[in-house]
């Protein structure tokens, strides 16, 4: 089964490493936690919640009788009641988990949480006695009533809301109490800041990579509640990420607006039996897990293992469910509609996505992504020679500080004719720091102070995110970049404006402009 399902075959490599996160020892004060630098390194004075969530993913290898043959479903059930008691204890009187600070009250890792827990107690159905039903509702309850209560209000982040909104519909299905009129209330926000285009928000603009975890969120509400009428948002959204499937089998990239180039399959592959985009992308991409041309599981590190471990685990059991069935051998749905990757559209054409932009040039040759939003960032995907990834201009003053062309702005001046394009963008400094040891020990003072306030705390995140990811310090030094299109792309950079304290830099690699944790995973290409 492993060899034929993508998917399980991820999981399964990756399974004793996420086991061992946990806490097993019954007498610890840390029973069932699963950030190891808390309960056994010791290194932080916080446990960040993102790892209890594992008790979705290992729920559904257990109902899907997916699991490994040296693990017992008995042995399953009781790790997961350990995750539900490890969530207690680290859930703070206002009802929050954290991620990244003590007290930091996080929105989106509560309603991770949440989510997950309510799928695993949706999952294991009758497997859960009614007095083990009811405790787990009483640990989830805290995290839901802070979701109805709180806002998450230092950027648009269409992922997490997608995950709250799920989290408050689920909840409400399962235990008949209130959650749904604030899941609308979410969901409204979420489909209400839809481009036409359809991507979703995240931060600035449209991302790939977080579009497909959001997609992930959404399809299982679809599922839940197909009175949603979330069939059209979910249509639009795939009909815009199957363009950022690339020839050489990777996906998203730079030209995103978070930078990330991961892939979540499960809600892709979850509505693949109706949209001919998702049924096109997931098969196009299970291959690219297999042969490790995509970011996959394994080379995730541990605050990103566990959502993407559950998606995983959904995506194998669906495919196993198609296997099982007798629908398809290979585990793709059945085809209703013949739907080709635009990447390997044999017919010449330009697509242009002024809101996300974004413009894409296929020629019968090559395959071109540019985000004009981002100074020129470029992927070229020539037919017969190496894949090229330009991230834009990079110049440096005499104090060592960087400048680059590569901050995300919707305002840069674009003209574009048959076979050329020209983006003129400005350069801001690039926002890269480390903290200090009194820097942390002034965050730390802060955190346990003043922003245990919600209020307050959200204002400080605002203004970090506006330090490291949103922020743009402009200089009155522009850049020109002409961008030939065509198979041998042809790009020209010309500066303008007073460059004497300046000297341009030269990379090999593509760098990158902001502070975001979840770019740059491995996948093969980056050391061919």
């Amino acid at each position: 089964m492993t060899d034929s399902n993508p998917y399980l075959q991820q999981c399964h490599a990756v399974l004793p490493r996420l086991l061992a996160l946990y806490d097993t020892n019954p007498i610890s004060p840390t029973y069932g936690l699963g950030d190891r630098l808390r309960w056994a390194w010791k290194l932080i004075d916080f446990g960040n919640g993102t790892f209890q969530g594992a008790a979705n993913g290992l729920a559904r290898l257990l109902v899907h009788h997916l699991l490994p043959e040296n693990i017992s479903e008995r042995s399953v059930i009781r790790r997961i009641d350990a995750m539900f008691k490890g969530t207690a204890a680290l859930t703070r009187p206002n009802g929050s988990l954290e991620e990244a600070f003590p007290y930091e009250a996080s929105f989106c890792v509560t309603a991770l949480i949440a989510y997950d827990l309510l799928t695993a107690v949706e999952l294991l159905g009758d497997r859960l006695v009614e007095t083990q039903r009811k405790d787990y509702f009483r640990i989830i309850r805290p995290l839901i009533h802070f979701l109805r209560q709180s806002k998450e209000s230092h950027a648009l982040i269409s992922n997490h809301l997608a995950t709250a909104a799920t989290a408050l519909f689920k909840w409400s299905v399962l235990t008949g109490e209130d959650g749904s009129e604030r899941g609308k209330e979410i969901l409204n926000r979420i489909q209400k800041e839809q481009s036409i285009e359809g991507w979703f928000l995240e931060y600035e603009g449209a991302d790939p990579g977080y579009q497909s975890l959001c997609t992930y969120y959404l399809a299982d509400l679809h599922h839940l509640q197909p009175g949603l009428s979330l069939g059209e948002s979910l249509t639009r959204s795939l009909q815009f990420l199957f363009y950022f499937a690339h020839p050489d089998g990777s996906f998203g990239g730079m030209y995103g607006s978070r930078n990330t180039r991961f892939y979540c399959p499960a809600g892709i592959e979850a509505v693949a039996d109706n949209i001919p985009e998702a049924a096109a992308l997931s098969g196009f991409m299970r291959k690219s897990i297999s042969e490790m041309k995509t970011v996959t599981l394994s080379v995730l590190d541990e605050p990103n293992l566990v959502p993407m471990f559950n998606a995983y685990c959904w995506a194998a059991a669906i495919f196993q469910e198609r296997q099982k069935n007798g629908i398809t051998k290979n585990g793709s749905p059945p085809k209703t509609q013949v739907k080709q990757l635009p990447c390997f559209d044999l017919q010449a054409w330009m697509k242009h996505f002024p809101e996300a932009g974004i413009l894409i040039d296929k020629g019968v040759d090559h395959y071109t992504i540019i985000s004009y939003h981002k100074g020129g960032v470029c992927y070229h995907f020539p037919s017969d020679a190496q894949t090229m990834v330009d991230t834009g201009v990079l110049i440096k003053d005499k104090g060592s500080h960087y400048y680059s062309t590569q901050a995300y702005r919707n305002d840069n001046d674009v003209k574009l004719s048959e076979d050329t394009i020209e983006i003129t963008s400005p350069f801001s400094k690039e926002p890269h720091s480390l903290p200090s040891p009194s820097q942390m020990i002034i965050l730390r003072m802060l955190n346990i102070t003043i922003m245990r306030n919600l209020a307050i705390g959200n204002l400080i995140k605002k203004l970090l995110v506006r330090l490291l990811i949103t922020g743009k310090k402009s200089m009155p030094i522009k850049n020109i970049r002409t961008i030939t299109l065509g198979q041998q792309l042809c790009i020209r950079d010309q500066i303008i404006g007073n460059i004497n304290d300046f000297e341009k830099v030269e990379t090999d690699r593509p760098f990158s402009m902001i502070h975001m944790a979840s770019q740059g995973y491995w996948q093969v290409y980056d050391d061919q």
